[in-house]
Formats: C-alpha cells, sequence, structure tokens
C-alpha cells in the first residue's frame, strides 16, 4: 500500500528521516520546545502514544530489536519461537516491549500517520515532501505487521494441520496403535514425542495470543484514522492535486488495513481451534499410553 505516486522521485534519493512527525511541524523548532509543550494531536485519543513515540525517537539510538528478529523470514521466526529457552514476546517478530512503554507500537505509528496527515491539511508542515517520506515510512510498517502476522499464522497453520493428519492415523487404528504401546520402547518414544508436541502447542499458542492482542490494537488504531481521514475530508476541500492522490491512497490503506486485521482474527480463531483440536490427540495418545502401561505391570 503506497502513498502516492508523488513519492517516486522522493525516495530514490537516501534520506534521513526526523526523529519524529512533530519535527516536519513549522510550530516546533527545538527538543526543549518539544518536552516543554508536546504538539496537540488532532485525534486525543492519540496524543499519549504520540508523545510517547516522539519520547522514544528523541531519546532511543539503539535499534529497536535485535536484526535476527527484523531481518528473519517466518520459517526462522518459528524455528526461533519453538526453540528458544524462554518464550519472548514480540510484536510480527519486530518489536520487543521496551521497559515503561505503556503504548502498543501500532498505536504509536497510526498516531504519527494520522499527524501527518494534520500537518498536510493543516499546511503546517517545513517540507510537504519530507512529511511525504515519514509517512511513507509508516505506511510501510504497518504493512510490513500484517505481511509478517499474516506469514506467521499461515505457517503456523499449515504446521499444526500436519501434525494433526499425522497423529491422527495411529488413533483411527485404534487396535493396532493399542497394540503396538505394549511394547515400551514404543511407548517412551510416544511419550516424548508427545511432550515435544505440547511445548510446540503451548509456543503457538503463546504467540497467536499475543498477536491477536497485536491485531486488535492496529484495528482500533486504524479505525480511530478512519474516523479523523472522514473528518479532514469535509475540512480540505481546497487540497491540490498530490495532497488529493495522498488522501485516496490514505483512505485505500484505512480500508485494506481493517480488511486485514479482521482476516487475521478469522485466522487466528481457526489456528485456536487447530492447537485444540491436536491438544485433544496428543492428550488421547497420552491416556492409551498411560493405559498400556499400567496393563504391562498388571502382568
Amino acid at each position: 500500500m503506497v502513498i502516492s505516486t508523488v513519492l517516486e522521485d522522493a525516495r530514490e534519493e537516501e534520506w534521513q528521516m526526523p526523529v519524529s512527525m512533530a519535527e516536519a511541524d513549522m510550530e516546533t523548532d527545538t527538543e526543549s520546545d518539544l518536552d516543554a509543550s508536546p504538539p496537540v494531536h488532532p485525534v486525543p485519543t492519540m496524543q499519549g502514544a504520540f508523545e510517547e513515540s516522539m519520547k522514544e525517537t528523541m531519546n532511543d539510538d539503539e535499534p529497536e530489536v535485535p536484526d535476527r528478529y527484523s531481518k528473519a523470514d517466518s520459517v526462522t521466526r518459528r524455528k526461533m519461537l519453538l526453540e528458544q529457552q524462554e518464550y519472548e514476546r514480540t510484536v510480527a517478530g519486530r518489536w520487543k516491549q521496551k521497559t515503561g512503554e505503556k503504548f502498543h507500537p501500532l498505536w504509536k505509528l497510526v498516531a504519527q500517520i494520522s499527524f501527518g496527515m494534520h500537518l498536510l491539511q493543516q499546511g503546517l508542515a517545513k517540507s510537504d515532501e519530507e512529511v511525504l517520506k515519514i509517512l511513507q515510512t509508516h505506511v510501510d510498517e504497518v504493512d510490513g505487521f500484517l505481511e509478517r502476522t499474516t506469514e506467521d499464522f499461515d505457517l503456523a497453520q499449515k504446521d499444526i494441520d500436519e501434525r494433526i493428519r499425522y497423529l491422527k492415523l495411529p488413533l483411527d487404528h485404534g487396535q493396532v496403535f493399542d497394540s503396538m504401546l505394549s511394547n515400551r520402547d514404543f511407548r517412551v518414544a510416544i511419550v516424548e514425542g508427545n511432550e515435544k508436541i505440547e511445548h510446540i502447542i503451548d509456543r503457538t499458542a503463546a504467540a497467536m495470543t499475543d498477536a491477536l492482542k497485536d491485531v486488535q490494537k492496529g484495528l482500533d488504531a486504524t479505525r480511530e484514522l478512519a474516523k479523523y481521514m472522514t473528518r479532514v475530508d469535509k475540512q480540505w476541500e481546497d487540497r491540490t492535486e498530490d495532497h488529493d492522490a495522498v488522501y485516496l491512497a490514505m483512505i485505500g490503506n484505512t480500508e485494506g488495513w481493517t480488511r486485514a486485521f479482521l482476516t487475521l482474527q478469522s485466522k487466528g480463531g481457526h489456528l485456536r481451534k487447530a492447537l485444540c483440536q491436536l491438544g485433544t490427540i496428543v492428550a488421547e495418545m497420552q491416556r492409551r499410553a498411560g493405559a498400556a502401561s499400567r496393563k504391562n505391570l498388571a502382568s
């Protein structure tokens, strides 16, 4: 999803992004001004997220997460999720929650986007071109979140579905399976395999739960942005052709993001059901293995 073709020439050059949208505001000239009186955000519900994002970009020169997260593909991300010693909370395998952080990264991104549109609509930007570059960067970040989360959900669903098909097979032939369980080595292998699968279920469920929280945050923020864009349309009747192209592109973004977030919620529901089904299969295999073990002891 792109802002507008008016960015094509600008994006071919390397540029240094200002620390926040506020630096593109002609009314704010110094860091001390920002600390004393942060700009008023046009969407009141985004004021806190906007201020936090400004402080973070001004005070933190370190990358938000290690490259191993930000550059990993979906297969690598899932491998890391399943193999790391302790579950580590990240947003789409990219943003790690910081100490003292109050607002979700997606809220902060959307707050910056809506403030950028506010600068354009009010004619407050030092440079429209610079605002457009920053807007495109933030749009790309939201798109990236949706793309990575979709990839993670799809890969997890494929993995869990394959395990369900594989493990259902012995249960579909219960008598043969029970007979094989009379062998101690086979029972041990089943129990150890089930422990690994339970770990996969737990990690997948934890990541899914966190991802769905992220999706809800993104959906809520996008709906606030959509309401703001509707309001701006009535107030920005004299916008230029370029500004109109940006406005229409942003409307398209909000609509596309809303659909994508809702689709992710649906994917999460399907994944949750599959995890429950896999858990039920594992529990039944454990029950049969336990019964076989007790029967073997009795004999």
